[in-house]
């Protein structure tokens, strides 16, 4: 069998890609240039994980996963050539943040349930803000959800957050009562399809509220959505 390279002998392979006897498009690549090509493979590693689930062969999600690690390696070696941090750095951030956050584990403390467990993470996260000299707002909070993810991803995550800061109601009778409102004002909207920019606007409110629902029962509505689109495509073959 032939060895194993190591995340050492990575590194270098990765310097090599960018150095100046490199390859030109390693040697191209930016932070920016980057981001495309991170979500992609982020996303090609959750295929993975569903052709896993339906076929056990891992061999492709091993692959996937190291696809998905060459852009942590580019991205940190740029920022080295920048000056900006290591991958060091990277590995010594995520190690640290990874035993403060789980105090049961690491630090001897023990809770009495999820809720509490849930409780003290987000008073740990709370703190980390804290210590950083973030003024944390609940405008602030909400905004912090990344803009570059996925709308029905980024809606539910926000709504999560709003909830936990008693920002709406989450009552099912009150969350049902507006996916009809707003099916209606949409419904409305479309009897002038012209006036696109206000069918939007209505369809946007209706899938809002949906996800408000999905955030409601703890339902991922971007895989639910995925997995519905699956199932119409199996239907018409």
């Amino acid at each position: 069998m032939d060895r194993q390279f190591t995340l050492d002998e990575l590194h270098a392979v990765v310097a090599a890609l960018r150095g100046e006897n490199g390859c030109p498009w390693d040697r191209a690549q930016t932070h920016e240039s980057m981001k495309r090509n991170t979500i992609e493979e982020a996303y090609e590693v959750n295929q993975a994980v569903s052709d896993l689930s339906a076929t056990g062969q891992a061999d492709n999600l091993c692959e996937e996963l190291g696809d998905l690690l060459l852009q942590v390696m580019l991205h940190s070696q740029i920022a080295e050539e920048n000056g900006e941090f290591t991958l060091e750095d990277v590995i010594d951030g995520i190690t640290r943040k990874m035993i403060r956050r789980h105090p049961h584990v690491f630090g001897g403390e023990t809770y009495e349930s999820d809720e509490e467990r849930r409780a003290a993470w987000e008073a740990i996260k709370s703190q980390e803000k804290k210590d950083a000299g973030q003024q944390q707002t609940v405008r602030s909070e909400l905004a912090e959800v990344p803009a570059a993810f996925p709308a029905l991803i980024r809606s539910q995550k926000v709504l999560k957050k709003a909830e936990k800061n008693h920002l709406l109601s989450f009552r099912e009778e009150d969350i049902f009562k507006e996916i009809l409102e707003s099916v209606v004002r949409l419904q409305q909207a479309a009897a002038d399809p012209e006036k696109t920019d206000a069918l939007t606007k209505r369809l946007g409110e209706t899938l809002f509220a949906i996800s408000k629902l999905a955030a409601l029962y703890h339902l991922h509505s971007e895989f639910a959505l995925a997995e519905e689109t699956e199932h119409f495509i199996e239907e018409m073959s």
